[in-house]
């Protein structure tokens, strides 16, 4: 006996029968799902430090001048801020390496889908210094510490007013530190090191990364973006109406023996996770 049910409550409430063939095509499609979902989360991981990254600088920003000279080397600000980078710094190489090996067993290493992707990030590599040096600062942290010494604020001056005068930071980093680590940068992103000019601020850079990073999870959810919303479909059909916010909904099977209840197998359909795809993914062209 196999039933699709709600479960609520630590109850279930079977509401359709299922063939085992049934079964087979709704698990296969509830799988697939939950495979895609592997890649997917690491995407959300990043974007939960991106968020909180930005969520810090704005509130940050803009802010009345009083104190920030001290705050700018106060030992626990300058932390704070050295751990939201380096979260971004790690998910964002976290989220690299394991896309191209998702790419890579799901489709083979020769295939066409990851000669694209190849392609793509080699593209973005060649044509954004914030791609290239931000690849390669966690490998610079991971060996030297954190990256920012003090955090520098700029002054938006009120001529005026000046007691409503604001400051924003700058996460500017010293070059001249980081042109002694070749090995660490290498050649091409040390090649940039040496020609850059101006200050070297963070900020915009992880902005532009963020772009990237969008740039390449789109390119990854259109790969499978027709096998994934076929899946979805099916087990959409197959719940009907009855998923809540408040329930789930699992499969149960039944092995009798001599007309008693031998063994309970269940199954989870990935209900939440097909909500969350949707929703993130809705608006993606």
């Amino acid at each position: 006996m196999i039933r699709l049910s709600t479960f609520e409550d630590n109850s279930f409430e079977p509401f359709k029968n299922l063939t085992k063939e049934q079964y087979d095509y709704l698990q296969k499609d509830g799988n697939l799902i939950k495979s895609t979902y592997k890649q997917f989360v690491v995407f959300k991981y990043l974007q939960l430090n991106l968020n909180d990254y930005f969520k810090f600088i704005e509130k940050w920003t803009n802010v009345p001048n009083n104190g920030m000279i001290v705050l700018s080397t106060h030992v626990v600000f300058i932390l704070e801020v050295n751990k939201l980078l380096l979260n971004v710094l790690i998910a964002f190489k976290f989220f690299l390496d394991n896309a191209e090996t998702y790419l890579k067993r799901k489709y083979n290493k020769d295939s066409q889908i990851v000669e694209n992707y190849t392609q793509l990030t080699r593209n973005i590599f060649d044509n954004s210094f914030a791609y290239r040096f931000l690849s390669k600062l966690r490998n610079y942290s991971a060996h030297l510490g954190f990256p920012l010494e003090y955090i520098h604020f700029d002054i938006n001056f009120n001529h005026e007013n000046p007691e409503l005068s604001t400051t924003s930071p700058q996460l500017i980093l010293n070059i001249e530190s980081l042109k002694k680590e070749k090995d660490l940068f290498g050649k091409i992103v040390m090649q940039d090191l040496e020609n850059w000019s101006g200050k070297l601020d963070l900020i915009p850079l992880i902005i532009e990364l963020s772009h990237h990073i969008m740039t390449i999870q789109k390119y990854i959810y259109k790969s499978q973006k027709e096998e994934l919303e076929e899946a979805i479909e099916n087990i959409e059909c197959f719940i009907e109406n009855k998923k809540t916010e408040k329930n789930q909904i699992k499969v149960y099977t039944l092995t009798e023996r001599d007309g008693e209840t031998v063994t309970m197998n269940i199954y989870d359909v990935p209900c939440e996770i097909i909500s969350e795809i949707k929703s993130t993914t809705k608006n993606w062209s």
